[in-house]
């Protein structure tokens, strides 16, 4: 009887382990995905989020600063009001910025004159002179004062508007459907509320970190000490 060859057996015994193996592996595979649709097939197909979806588009961003007959000059909090919206501009506008005046109303006199103002105060805010324009606009009533506009379009985060109506507002619980207007203030206000409308599409890339942060961790992982922060316990 021939002696078996030490080396051509070690060489084939792995080989009586593979078909387990891979069947194993399908098994647990499919374990994985029939317990991922249980745990979605029950989720609902719709929703407020589709009812009211969130949409990131280019929109009208807009200013009406308040003009009276005899107004003599802009006040400190207007002043500061227009800073903040030519910076918002400088940094995030996508076309002009469109100073509108009013056409034949009572207060046309002043609102040209309060309009040099404005156009000053939004270059030293960063808005490139290049980019300002001048229009004027037809007043409904001639008698009323009407207010000066600035706006420029800027990229933002809108949803439909409230308010339709179209069914019960409440939810039918029979069907369990939500009612017509649920979720809608809810996706108005966040959509009013993001600052960069970019992050609802694609997280933003992360920042380096800081060197002397790093070193300073290092150090202490070397000499075996705790890298966490240490606050004070005094009571005050």
């Amino acid at each position: 009887m021939q002696a078996m060859n030490p080396l051509i057996s070690s060489e084939r015994a792995p080989r009586r382990f593979l078909r387990p193996t891979i069947v194993a592996l399908a098994l647990t595979l499919a374990a994985c995905n029939q317990q991922g649709q249980v745990l979605t097939d029950g989720l609902p197909s719709d929703g407020y989020r589709s009812a009211y979806p969130i949409a990131v588009t280019e929109a009208p961003q807009t200013l009406d600063i308040p003009v009276g007959t005899g107004t003599g000059g802009l006040s400190p909090d207007l002043r500061a009001v227009v800073a903040d919206f030519g910076a918002d501009a400088a940094r995030n506008a996508t076309g002009p910025v469109v100073v509108m005046t009013p056409s034949g109303s009572i207060n046309q006199a002043a609102a040209d004159y309060l309009a040099r103002q404005i156009r000053t105060v939004l270059k030293q805010s960063g808005v490139a002179a290049t980019y300002l324009r001048s229009q004027t606009y037809a007043v409904a009533d001639p008698r009323v004062p009407a207010p000066i506009r600035l706006g420029f379009a800027r990229i933002k985060a809108v949803s439909p508007p409230c308010g339709r109506w179209t069914s019960d507002a409440l939810p039918d619980n029979q069907k369990g459907t939500d009612g017509a207007e649920f979720g809608c203030s809810t996706q108005a206000n966040l959509a009013a509320m993001v600052e960069n409308p970019n992050d609802l599409l694609i997280p933003r890339a992360e920042t380096p970190v800081r060197g002397w942060q790093r070193w300073e961790m290092l150090q202490k992982a070397a000499k075996g000490s705790s890298p966490s922060a240490t606050y004070p316990t005094s009571t005050f």
